[in-house]
């Protein structure tokens, strides 16, 4: 199964940070943007197989057009690819 997710990419100081809207907390880091969204991508996989595991509902994805951003940053959506799991009752 594969949800996708808005992140936010912006430069730091020395690195990338790739930090998912919709995501509390859930951010990648990186030397460049592909480490940062590489980092962002295992970080989400992990955030949202935690939620499974506790029954939680998943967050719904913010629609692109209304993420409002600063000077520099800009917005990628994020396929996070998850594996199949047999307890998923909800997936049908």
């Amino acid at each position: 199964m594969t949800l996708y997710y808005p992140v936010i990419l912006k430069k730091l100081a020395h690195t990338y940070r790739a930090e998912f809207c919709d995501l509390d907390g859930c951010y990648g880091e990186g030397k460049d943007m592909e480490d940062a969204l590489d980092d962002a991508r295992n970080e989400g996989i992990s955030y949202i197989l935690s939620e499974l595991d506790s029954d939680a509902l998943l967050p719904p994805h913010s629609d692109v057009e209304e993420i409002s951003l600063e000077k520099g940053e800009q917005v990628v959506m994020l396929a996070l690819v998850l594996p199949r799991e047999e307890n998923w009752n909800w997936l049908g």
